[in-house]
This record gives structure tokens, sequence and C-alpha cells, in this order.
């Protein structure tokens, strides 16, 4: 608090001894106005302040002298010479702002692209020096004031004056936290959504101790005295900003962590909020999902709830393929020697049918029974062949991650809809359409050789075969009926 005061204390003490009191007065008579002079410091003294006195001097008798002479009055040619003198340093103000801007475009920002650095870089498009002419238009208002006004009307004009010396101030603080966020992504390497809450919350610290800068200047009033009443005016806020708040810490725990980024694939379970991100603000998170609707999540929901964020997929390189095929139960049966023999002319197939049979062969042996139509032998299923080909299969598959990544094929508990055979393996191409063609394919594949093997997939019966075993069973009828007769 203390060096708050202080601070705020010295920006006044200093803008006021910077400022050289010089005030203008009219003559007794009314003919023409002269300049007072009190005591001068600061600013107007090291541009030359007598220099500056006699030509401004010379300027606003010439201009009072010709209103004169077209027949105004006195005292309103004295108010039109200093509405003309305000207007004109008005214009120059604005001039010199846009001269200086575009001397920097011109000669400032080439020179630092020229060099080969993140920093002059992000220096040149931060437009943080561009920000800085502002403070041209305020050099030539403090130079002026004293020179125009009498020390009442300087008195008055000084806030507003130090107030636009504090607006630039704060644009400037405003370009230069972008720069630090430009800096940090050029370093990093990361994009810059992992700090913009970051980013937004000095922001808006920047801008409350401008607005009580502001308000101290205004009311010539110390910070303390504002400060002091913000306990019941925080009260207040918290209750009505509530949510705002709580949006405002969930987006910065999610910067700092990491746990969203611009372009992440993310997905919230039980709403139909599923797609990238493509923007991160201080409290929302926009979200554009894959039917091209926009959707907007407050940040404090994905703090608060569970959701789903695919970049770890995205990153690694692969994408996880985890279907099944319901084989029909009553298809699974062992082996015969046909099947072998047919199943023995897949390539793909062979190594595992020679190996498997030796295994089976040896067991057999061991336990002293018939490898043949013996219930007690160990014998092959048309099942088993079946999974060891999808296995094989996707060995040969160059589209499919053969280390690293998760590689099975299992069956899992049988149900009412058949035995499930499970495919358990990554993509090695992550593109959504490319990753859907891929998968397609192999289940083409796959749902063609099922016959092969004896087995057949399980289906629910559909309208025709209820009306197919309708017409048996009405045609199994007739024939009864016409054997009886």
């Amino acid at each position: 608090m203390e060096l708050l005061t202080s601070v705020v204390a010295n920006i006044q003490v200093h803008l006021c001894s910077l400022f050289a009191m010089v005030e203008p007065a009219s003559n007794v008579n009314g003919s023409k106005a002269k300049f007072v002079e009190h005591s001068s410091v600061g600013l107007v003294r090291a541009f030359g302040e007598s220099s500056m006195k006699r030509y401004l001097e010379n300027w606003f008798n010439w201009i009072h002298s010709m209103l004169t002479g077209w027949g105004v009055k006195d005292q309103v040619a004295d108010w039109l010479t200093w509405v003309v003198f305000g207007a004109g340093i008005l214009v120059a103000c604005i001039l010199l702002n846009y001269i200086a801007k575009l001397a920097i475009k011109a000669f400032v920002n080439p020179r630092l692209l020229k060099h080969d650095s993140n920093w002059s870089d992000a220096i040149a498009k931060s437009g943080v020096i561009l920000r800085l002419s502002h403070f041209i238009p305020l050099l030539l208002l403090a130079v002026c004031l004293p020179l125009l006004f009498s020390e009442a009307w300087q008195e008055r004009l000084l806030p507003f004056l130090t107030l636009y010396g504090l607006w630039v101030v704060l644009i400037v603080g405003y370009a230069l936290i972008e720069l630090g966020g430009d800096l940090y992504q050029a370093q990093k390497g990361e994009d810059r959504s992992a700090i913009l809450g970051l980013i937004q919350a000095c922001k808006l610290i920047i801008t409350l101790i401008a607005i009580i800068l502001g308000l101290s200047i205004m009311f010539s009033k110390s910070p303390v005295y504002f400060l002091s009443g913000i306990g019941a005016f925080m009260a207040i806020f918290l209750l009505i900003f509530k949510d705002t708040l709580l949006g405002l810490v969930a987006g910065l725990q999610l910067g700092a962590n990491d746990m969203v980024r611009v372009g992440d694939w993310i997905a919230i379970p039980g709403t139909e909020v599923d797609g990238d991100v493509v923007e991160l603000s201080l409290t929302t998170v926009q979200v554009s999902n894959w039917d091209r609707t926009i959707a907007m999540v407050p940040a404090y929901d994905l703090f608060q709830k569970p959701f789903i964020n695919w970049r770890g997929m995205s990153d690694s390189g692969g994408r996880r393929i985890k279907r099944s095929i319901n084989i029909d139960i009553s298809t699974i049966q062992f082996a015969t020697g046909e099947m072998l023999d047919k199943w023995g002319r897949i390539k793909l197939l062979e190594p595992y049918l020679q190996r498997k049979q030796s295994e089976i062969l040896e067991w057999n042996k061991e336990q002293g029974v018939d490898s043949g139509e013996d219930f007690n032998a160990r014998r092959q299923t048309n099942i088993g062949a079946f999974r060891a080909y999808i296995e094989a299969y996707l060995r040969n598959h160059p589209k499919i991650h053969q280390t690293d990544f998760t590689f099975l094929v299992r069956q899992l508990q049988p149900t009412s809809e058949g035995l499930p055979v499970e495919v358990y393996v990554f993509t090695n191409d992550n593109r959504w359409v490319e990753y859907e063609g891929i998968q397609s394919d192999i289940f083409d594949h796959l749902l063609a050789v099922v016959p092969y093997f004896d087995l057949e997939v399980h289906e629910l019966p559909s309208g025709s075969d209820v009306r197919n075993a309708e017409s048996q069973a009405a045609a199994a009828a007739a024939v009864i009926a016409a054997q009886s007769s």
C-alpha cells in the first residue's frame, strides 16, 4: 500500500514539476493578449522557453490582430484565438503521432526484421515501438500546456494530461505482455495457447492498477483511499461475478497444466461437444464440432468435469482399431482333414498350422491319445484357425503398427449375439479419413473370408428371415397334410 501510494505521489509530483508554469493573460485594454511568466522548470526550459514563448506569442498576436481586423470584438477574438491554438495543437499531436508511426514502419521495423533473432522479430511484430509513438503527443502537450494556459487552467487540465500518459503506459504494457508471449512461443516452440490465460490475467491486473491510479489522479486522492473500501466492493464483486472468477481460475489452471491447446481434439461425455479447439480465452473454450457447429464451453466445466483429449493419439502417430466380428456359435467345430488341407494353401496361415499341428501331435503322443476322433485328444478348431489368420493378416498389413503399440486379436465373452472375435490394433496413419479407410478395408476382407473357415457371422432375424421361415413351415405342413391324406 505504502509503495503504491508513493509511486502515485511521485508521478504527480514529477509531472507537476515537469510542466513549467507560464500563464497567458490578456492586455488590460483588450487589444492584444500577452503572456505572464511564472517560475519555469522542466521540459519547457529544456526546449527553449524564451524562443518558444516568442514564437507562440507572435502567432497568437497575429491571429488576434487578424480577427480584430475583421471586426471581431476583442473578447470574442481572445476566445477564438485560444480555440484556434487548441485545435492547432491537437492537429499537430495527431500529425506527429502519424509521422512517427510512418517513420517506425519505414526505418525501424525493417531493420529489426533483418536481424536473424527471435527477439528482434518479436519486437517488430508486437507493436511495442509503434505504441511508443504516443509519447510524442504527450511530450508536445506537456510543453505547450504551461505556455498557453493560466495556472488555474493548468491545474484543471493536468489530471487529463496525466490520464493520457497513464493510458499510453497501459497500452505499451499490453504490447510488452504480448511480446513476452511471442518470445515464449518462439523459445519453447509450443503453441501460445498454453500461456494465453496467463497473458490475459496479466493484462487484467495492470488494467485494475491503471483504473485505481486513474481514479486517484481524477479525484486527487491517494490510492489507499480507494483500496480501503475494496473489501466490501470485493465481497459484492465475488458474489456477482462468481462464475466469471471460477472460469478465470480454471482458465489459468488449464493453461498452466497444459490440459488443452488450440488444435486439440476434445470430447465431453454426455454432451454434443466433440471436435477441435479453435480458440482459448481466459474463461471460455471454443470448439468446432465435426458437424461444423461451434460449441462455447466454459473453462470451469473442463476443469471440473472429465473430458477426453485426443492429443496423445495425434502425437503418438497411431490410432486404435477396436472392433469385433460376432461369430455364430453353432458353426464352431473341430477342424477336419479336408479343412486343414484347404487352410494349408493359405500362405499366411501355413506356418501357424504346421506349428500348431506339431504341437498337438506331440501333446497327444505324450498323453497316449489318438489324434483322430478321440474326444480326449487336442484338435484344431475352425475358430482358432480364423483367429490365427486374422493375426497373420494384420502382421503383414503395411498400415498397422507392429511394435510399440498393443497388437491383439482375442475372443470376448460369448453373448446371445454370438462369440465376439475382437481386433485391437493401431494404424500408423491417424488421419480420420485415411484411418476409416484402413479399418473398412481390413474388415471387408475379414468378413469375406469368414465362410472359408466354415463359420458364419451371427445376425439377428430380419423380416425376410421370418417370412422365409413361415413359408417353409407352411410348405412342410402342406406336405405332411398331403401324405396323411
